[in-house]
């Protein structure tokens, strides 16, 4: 069933349209370097260009590797202004994980500094190589319906899957996020997002429709920095960045001065939003998937100490709905072509073209979302269902717990037992006291047996902690589980 309308060619790229309006504004600021938008739109349309002489047609995928992110940037510009589909690799996989989504998605070529030529017979070649052979040729033009970007995304069970979206999906999600944080060509947009996640290649496109600057942190502990040196106006991140952000000694006074922070990716622990509204940040909470193309609710500057409650109202472009089962459905002129498998697109849509998330929820009667788990995150504990987001909030309004994972543990008399992993900071309860608060909001069933230190490897550096990886861990009695309480 095809749900797109008639296509469209695109005259005026987003990054074009940015070149044309704001030629000398800043598109990307790097440490003492400045790369305005004429410059960043002419080393992406000679990158394009390079990329059709060395025979890529449009249509075709191009998988961008171990990368700088400029060199990133320009390159996923190039794909799109050549109509090629840019596939961001998520660096952070090994290498033979990375070979191996390399042969099963069998792009046409990647760009990268370093090869996998080990693992898969893919052609890797280096950017400076493109580059270096410009010819004055205007690169293919292309489609607004046409695809743009493959990205990978896996729910907090595990299991990828690469979404495939149009370039309407991206401008369309672009505008409704403008619409609702002002965005203008003064602005400034910290990258805190890898291109790899939906989030960063949606400010991509938030900066291109307006001429704001991107500001690329030069090393991963600059950031904040970064945000004080280029004056930073507006900050994408997910919640484990923002508690860094905030623990630092410097960082509370540096994020007061921005207009805008944007939380997203996951559940934001209920006690960050608080401690975020008595440093006066301003903080918006947002709701989205990689398949609505980022943003799906957001909360409203109006009010916002009251909408930070839930994830906020439905963005333009975007349609929305709960289930008689309670999951979230979308659709709208976000919602990607769908999954890439076996070289064919396999539709998302159901019959009456909604998406079903796999998310549970339910509005209020202003419109406003509220996420309440994942469908596929429940379990049954001696008979009884367990919605696992539901302890994980009661624990993280406890003061000290930073973060809970709450997980299933294999148990011969009620089949599985809630344990809790968590991240914690000074001053937290002993483990009597924490239980004695959930005995006051949960049935017996629902509290957790043990409670665990959330392994860093698994908080430090990542956008979605893996339940799966939790839930193997105790399963399978790791020795090095060190126990809290």
């Amino acid at each position: 069933m095809n749900y797109s309308t008639k296509a469209k060619p695109i005259r005026q790229h987003p990054l074009f349209d940015a070149a044309q309006k704001h030629p000398s504004n800043p598109a990307l600021l790097i440490g003492k370097q400045t790369l305005s938008y004429s410059e960043l739109y002419s080393q992406s349309k000679q990158l394009a260009i390079g990329l059709s002489h060395r025979g890529l047609e449009p249509g075709q995928i191009v998988a961008l590797g171990d990368l700088s992110t400029t060199e990133m940037i320009i390159s996923t510009w190039a794909c799109m202004l050549g109509g090629f589909i840019a596939f961001p690799l998520n660096v952070r996989f090994p290498d033979a994980s990375i070979a191996n989504l390399l042969i099963e998605i069998e792009p046409a070529l990647s760009i990268s500094n370093t090869s996998y030529q080990a693992q898969t017979s893919l052609s890797f070649i280096e950017i400076n190589t493109v580059v270096d052979q410009l010819v004055s040729a205007d690169p293919p033009q292309f489609e607004v319906d046409s695809a743009a970007s493959l990205l990978m995304t896996s729910g907090s069970s595990g299991g990828v899957k690469f979404v495939q979206h149009s370039h309407h999906n991206h401008i369309e999600s672009a505008k409704g996020s403008n619409q609702n944080i002002q965005l203008d060509s003064s602005d400034r947009w910290l990258m805190s997002l890898p291109l790899y996640h939906v989030g960063g290649l949606a400010i991509l496109f938030r900066a291109a429709l307006t001429g704001a600057a991107l500001i690329i942190p030069e090393e991963k502990d600059s950031t904040l920095g970064d945000i004080d040196q280029h004056k930073a106006s507006h900050l994408s991140l997910v919640a484990t960045q923002l508690q860094r952000f905030i623990r630092a000694e410097s960082g509370p006074g540096i994020l007061r001065g921005l207009k805008a922070i944007l939380l997203g990716g996951s559940a934001i622990p209920p006690a960050l939003i608080q401690e975020s509204l008595d440093l006066n940040l301003p903080i918006y909470v947002s709701y989205g998937s990689t398949e609505m193309a980022s943003q799906i609710t957001t909360t409203q500057t109006v009010n916002r100490s009251a909408a930070l409650q839930n994830s906020g109202n439905l963005l333009p472009g975007r349609e929305l709905i709960i289930s008689h089962a309670g999951e979230i459905l979308v659709k709208g002129e976000t919602l990607a072509q769908g999954y890439l498998q076996n070289s064919r697109i396999i539709e998302i849509r159901d019959e009456e073209g909604w998406f079903h998330t796999g998310d549970v929820g339910y509005t209020n009667v202003r419109g406003e979302l509220t996420v309440t788990g994942r469908m596929d995150n429940q379990f049954i504990s001696g008979g009884e269902n367990v919605q696992p987001e539901h302890i994980e909030r009661l624990l993280c309004n406890i003061p000290g717990i930073l973060n809970a994972i709450v997980i299933p543990q294999k148990d011969e008399d009620f089949g599985d037992r809630p344990v809790a992993f968590l991240e914690i900071n000074e001053g937290v309860p002993d483990g009597e006291e924490i239980r004695q608060q959930l005995r006051s909001h949960l049935p017996g069933y629902m509290l957790p047996i043990a409670y665990y230190e959330l392994p860093s490897d698994l908080s430090k550096d990542s956008f979605k902690i893996s339940r799966k990886e939790l839930t193997e861990l105790t399963n399978t009695g790791n020795k090095h589980l060190h126990s809290l309480l």
